[in-house]
């Protein structure tokens, strides 16, 4: 690693992760460093994981925002919602946006033992150790899971029980995303203060994918204020 890229690293762990392995040592706490401290991490290994975290988090939640601004941009009736709304609905259209919009289009897991699906009439088996290819976008826009019309945005849709408002867009289980509340709130506070400037997009962003999860990057993004 460079000295470069050390310099913020070794500043990070200093002012912010040992202080927090200290203080999670003296008292547990329902975090993540509690939880690595009591699977033995190591500090280095705590630090690596608290950059992981934060990455993820980061990249992630940058291309979510950027991907609701530009359908509100584009959709005056949606965006006049938006803006008029309380936070619970005003949430209910972020959580609609990122079930059609998954940042992460794909999960892969490995199957720890022998399992057996069954789909309407067919019957699967995947065995143990198999790695399995969830795919978030097809699963979020099942309409026998989401109800009608599931690639257009119906922030009131009725969805299937248990079911929860983004669908698969945060994972589930023991690896659902642990910062889903905080990146649906991060993106209300920017969006609710950059919407009341009355942008204007000049023009649409150019659209990546990551081809590993998927996943889409929205790049040159490009706004100005109305005359």
């Amino acid at each position: 690693m460079s000295a470069r890229a050390l310099a913020p690293l070794s500043l990070f762990y200093v002012r912010d992760v040992r202080p927090a392995i200290v203080a999670r040592r003296r008292e547990r706490d329902e975090d993540v460093i509690s939880h690595l401290i009591d699977q033995d991490y190591t500090d280095p290994e705590i630090l690596i994981e608290c950059v992981t975290y934060g990455a993820a988090g980061m990249v992630t939640t940058r291309e979510y925002i950027c991907m609701v601004a530009w359908h509100l941009l584009e959709d005056a009736e949606l965006r006049r919602r938006y803006l008029t709304a309380e936070q619970t609905e005003r949430h209910d259209i972020l959580h609609e946006i990122l079930r059609l919009e998954p940042v992460v289009g794909h999960l892969y897991r490995r199957a720890t033992s022998d399992i057996t699906l069954q789909d309407g009439g067919t019957v699967h088996h995947i065995p143990a150790g198999a790695v399995m290819d969830l795919s978030v976008r097809a699963a979020n826009a099942d309409p026998d899971v989401v109800g009608e019309d599931p690639l257009c945005v119906r922030p009131d849709r009725a969805m299937s029980k248990g079911v929860r408002p983004e669908a698969m867009s945060f994972g589930d289980g023991n690896h659902r995303c642990p910062g889903n509340s905080l990146a649906i709130h991060e993106t209300d506070i920017l969006l609710t203060r950059l919407l009341a400037l009355e942008p204007v997009l000049e023009s649409p962003p150019r659209l990546g994918w990551l081809d590993l999860i998927a996943g889409y990057e929205l790049r040159e993004v490009r706004l100005r204020r109305a005359a």
